[in-house]
């Protein structure tokens, strides 16, 4: 079974609460697929959840961040994945220097284009951000 812990990360862009989040395109041949995902990665052999979210946060982002909680926890069926969302505090770095392979791939017909961007938290529900049922967690939030 795969496991993977990804991170959220609230920002404050233009006065409104937002979320950063990793937008993939990627091409098939029936054209492009387009969604959005939360920064984080698969779980090493002899790595805790948090440790992986930690080390793939400051890869994909080249920022540190501290674990305030776990948000929800899924099983997704179809991939054997077991899934564990944090709400992540960012404590220094800037977001955008990481230098993980996502950013190091120049063959984006191969393995797809990754992008960083925000989200605004009151419009999450329009974009293809998955999974959706984080998605519906965090639009049900009060900020």
């Amino acid at each position: 079974m795969q496991k993977t812990a990804r991170g959220i990360i609230f920002k404050e862009i233009d006065g409104n609460k937002s979320i950063v989040s990793i937008k993939r395109t990627k091409y098939r041949d029936d054209g492009e697929y387009i969604y959005y995902t939360f920064p984080g990665g698969h779980v090493e052999e002899n790595e805790t959840f948090e440790e992986t979210l930690i080390r793939e946060i400051d890869e994909e982002l080249g920022v540190k961040v501290e674990i305030e909680n776990l948000l929800l926890e899924l099983y997704n069926t179809d991939l054997d994945k077991e899934e564990k969302f944090y709400i992540c505090k960012h404590v220094s770095g800037n977001i955008g220097t990481g230098t993980g392979p996502e950013w190091q791939n120049v063959d984006y017909k191969k393995y797809g284009k990754y992008e960083i961007c925000y989200i605004n938290i009151d419009e999450i529900l329009n974009y293809n951000l998955l999974p959706k049922e984080v998605s519906i967690k965090l639009s049900e939030m009060k900020f």
